[in-house]
């Protein structure tokens, strides 16, 4: 009912065995521009040359789960279904890194083989995407025939997913490694290198387009003090408090960054059912009023916050950050914990 492989004997065994490939797949791998569309091409693909009713792949989710991202054919288990690790067929093949055929689903009692065998799928087959010793995921192949899978499909298939595997796993990496260039690595807000890429895009579609928009800077009140009083984790929790509390205050067309030190800067489309200064003004209400805990310390935070609006004279950022942290001084001068916006007279 069920035969294993090990990828290693299988590669031993495939010495002298040629795989053909058709162009079309190798060239659609070569220019897909993301992993989603790695995935779905994979899949695609799988289906076709497997012969098979269904063809998925997974990737790991978390230590429990794997998640399906990419299905074609029978849906007996769907795009949305998170596919727990233990008591199924694709999650040992994940676990012990090994391609599994179950020739007879309806006489299986692991929950992926029981919702294939109810859609009218009898084999099924799992190869373990593997990246050196980590394995990512896994493909999957079924067919409605018992005993359909030999083991020149399961040499074949794992072949395929020690290909992908390298595939995914260096677009995997390339992601991370965006994830780092572009974020701040204490607070998980976006970094100053977006924020200057964000900013000019936003320069430009004003010109082009016509969309408005007010720009803000945001800075922690007396944060040396904080530093100096509670130390320099309490002043990293208090970072990391304010990112979560201002993102959470965004609207979906709205972006946060932080800039450097205590500032961040805001950058926030005209909508004429949330007026500007009432949005800078329930950040900072609601950072005030958070109530922040360190080791048992309760400590109490507020910010100012100057923002301009954008001119039709404003070419580059510097315009905008000049007038803004005059207003953001006007703000600090008036006593703190404000909100001040830039008046033309103070030019």
């Amino acid at each position: 009912m069920e035969r294993r492989f090990n990828p290693l004997d299988l590669s031993d065994n495939a010495q002298g065995h040629q795989i053909c490939l058709p162009v079309e797949f190798v060239q659609a791998l070569a220019v897909a521009n993301s992993l989603q569309e790695v995935l779905d091409t994979v899949s695609q693909w799988l289906y076709q040359l497997f012969d098979a009713e269904r063809a998925s792949i997974t990737l790991r989710d978390d230590a429990d789960f794997l998640k399906i991202y990419s299905i074609r054919g029978n849906k007996a288990i769907p795009l949305d279904f998170r596919v727990p690790i233990a008591n199924t067929l694709v999650g040992r093949a994940f676990t012990e890194k090994t391609v599994l055929i179950c020739d007879e689903l309806d006489k299986s009692t692991e929950l992926d083989c029981i919702m294939l065998a109810q859609h009218g799928m009898q084999t099924c087959m799992d190869a373990p995407l593997l990246y050196g010793d980590v394995c990512l995921g896994t493909l999957n192949v079924a067919h409605k025939k018992s005993y359909y899978y030999s083991e020149l499909h399961a040499i074949e298939l794992q072949c395929l997913a020690n290909w992908i595997g390298l595939n995914i796993s260096l677009r995997l990496q390339l992601k991370e490694l965006e994830y780092l260039a572009s974020t701040d690595h204490l607070t998980g807000a976006a970094n100053r290198r977006v924020f200057t890429q964000k900013i000019r895009q936003a320069i430009t579609e004003f010109h082009e387009n016509g969309q408005s928009f007010f720009f803000g800077l945001m800075d922690i009140d007396h944060f040396k003090m904080l530093n100096d009083q509670f130390g320099h984790s309490a002043g990293d929790y208090v970072l990391q408090r304010i990112v979560a509390i201002s993102e959470t205050m965004m609207t979906s067309p709205g972006k946060f960054f932080r800039i450097g030190g205590e500032e961040f800067a805001i950058i926030f489309p005209e909508q004429s059912e949330y007026e500007p200064l009432r949005f800078f003004n329930d950040i900072r209400e609601a950072i005030a009023l958070a109530a922040m805990d360190y080791d048992g310390i309760p400590i109490s935070v507020s910010v100012s916050i100057g923002f301009t609006a954008m001119h039709i004279h404003d070419n580059t950022p510097e315009s905008l950050l000049r007038r803004s942290d005059k207003a953001l001084y006007q703000a600090k001068l008036a006593g703190r914990n404000r909100v001040h916006m830039f008046n033309s007279a103070q030019a």
